[in-house]
């Protein structure tokens, strides 16, 4: 876009008619850079036949010499070239033509008008042809036309007859309008950079935009140390831990009760309770895993963190249950949630590759679920490994054996919540068989 200056207020019909003429041979297919070329050899034609044809009309005026008539053709033949290639737009058709014109215009026009003193500064003109050259080509399109500039300004100053007296306002005048073309073509170049300039600055705020919405939307689906991998390795990610604490819950009978909400309230509740859920796995430093359904899995341990992971899960847990008691908070529905916590190594990996997740494996991972869908409404099951690291901190109920599939009978501890008052060993009870 040419810089504003250059144009009338918004909205003038001289602003669209300008617009109209730099736009000329213009092609949905042109990149920016054949864009740029075009705008600007346009820019270019159209200053040079406005300048050689407000001299010609003052020399016609002055010395009333009428071959001023004849040399006006090279001016009015580089506008002529502009509308053909309004039609056609083909550059190799258009812009050899035109620089063409501005390198002979001086050189016929001191043929034609004679050695006279207004004549004398003519050569100088010659230089807009590798000045455009250079603006619209580039430096190395431009050599042919400055080495063209050279060479027919040695031939004309060794072959043209001219004026001993040149008029110091005649050369004046010629030096003015050339330095006034040539100023505006920089002028608009100049400002055709800075706008370039300012598009690639906002490309790149763009392109960070986008990278840190792209960065934020990994994390919220991987841990943030193997979304950190993932950005820079290809290769497949799976990680052993020897010692993970792992928790699944779930919302108790939410199947029936969401059988008279509408889906939307459904998903409002759902997504409520998990957002919550999510906060509070931030607070204690644990990693939400994944939700399933009404299903929520969490894991602690799998990276470092200054939180204790164990007691971090068994108050989190709490947490949980306290957040749906809240009547409040779930609209008046009564909800309970079943929680199973196992201990113990785990594989963790990302899954997929157009679209990724982040799992866990293992039999940790499989008694923490069993632990969950066969336990009671409202109870917080632990295995011995959990329950080892939790008792010092954490009161339990008396311990059972539950009967999970694959598994046989194991011994299962329900947590009931920080231990204050409860003597050392009141948590160390021998399993009984459940009936």
């Amino acid at each position: 876009m040419p810089e504003p200056w250059l144009y009338p207020p918004p909205g003038h019909p001289v602003r669209r008619f300008l617009r109209a003429i730099l736009d000329i041979g213009a092609h949905p297919d042109d990149d920016d850079e054949a864009s740029i070329r075009k705008i600007r050899l346009n820019l270019a034609s159209v200053l040079f036949a406005t300048a050689a044809l407000v001299w010609l009309a003052g020399d016609l005026l002055v010395d009333g010499n009428p071959m001023a008539l004849a040399v006006a053709a090279v001016p009015v033949l580089a506008g002529g070239n502009l509308l053909l290639f309004r039609r056609h737009r083909r550059g190799g058709l258009y812009g050899p033509p035109q620089l063409g014109l501005m390198l002979a215009f001086p050189f016929a026009a001191q043929a034609l008008l004679g050695p006279t003193p207004a004549t004398a500064g003519l050569p100088v003109w010659a230089i807009l042809a590798p000045t455009a050259g250079l603006l619209c080509l580039g430096g190395k399109g431009s050599a042919p036309w400055f080495a063209g500039f050279v060479a027919i300004t040695l031939a004309a100053g060794a072959l043209l007859p001219t004026t001993a007296q040149p008029s110091a306002l005649a050369l004046a005048c010629h030096v003015t309008l050339v330095a006034l073309v040539i100023y505006v073509q920089l002028r608009f170049a100049m400002g055709q950079r800075n706008k370039t300039r300012e598009r690639l600055a906002d490309a790149h705020r763009q392109l960070r935009l986008a990278q840190e919405r792209s960065e934020r939307l990994l994390l919220n689906i991987l841990p943030a140390p193997i979304a950190a991998r993932l950005k820079d390795n290809t290769s497949t990610i799976a990680d052993g831990h020897p010692e993970v604490v792992v928790m699944f819950a779930d919302i108790v009978d939410y199947t029936r009760i969401a059988s008279g909400m509408t889906p939307k309230a459904v998903f409002e509740m759902l997504n409520r309770i998990f957002c919550r859920f999510d906060e509070l796995c931030e607070q204690h430093g644990l990693e939400r895993i994944k939700t399933i359904g009404d299903g929520y899995m969490v894991a602690g341990g799998l990276h470092a963190h200054p939180i204790e992971p164990h007691a971090a899960m068994a108050t989190l847990a709490l947490d949980m249950q306290a957040t749906l008691r809240n009547h409040d908070f779930t609209d008046g529905l009564e909800l309970e949630v079943r929680i199973g916590i196992a201990s113990g190594p785990v594989v963790g990996g990302v899954v997929g590759r157009a679209k990724f997740i982040y799992d866990l494996w293992g039999d940790t991972v499989n008694l923490a679920f069993r632990l969950c869908t066969e336990g009671e409404p409202s109870t917080i099951q632990c295995d011995s490994r959990a329950f080892e690291r939790l008792h010092g901190a954490f009161a339990f109920a008396k311990p059972i054996l539950l009967m999970l599939k694959g598994k046989g009978y194991v011994p299962v501890y329900r947590l009931q919540g920080p231990r204050i008052f409860a003597a050392p060993a009141a948590t160390v009870i021998q399993p009984t068989r459940a009936t």
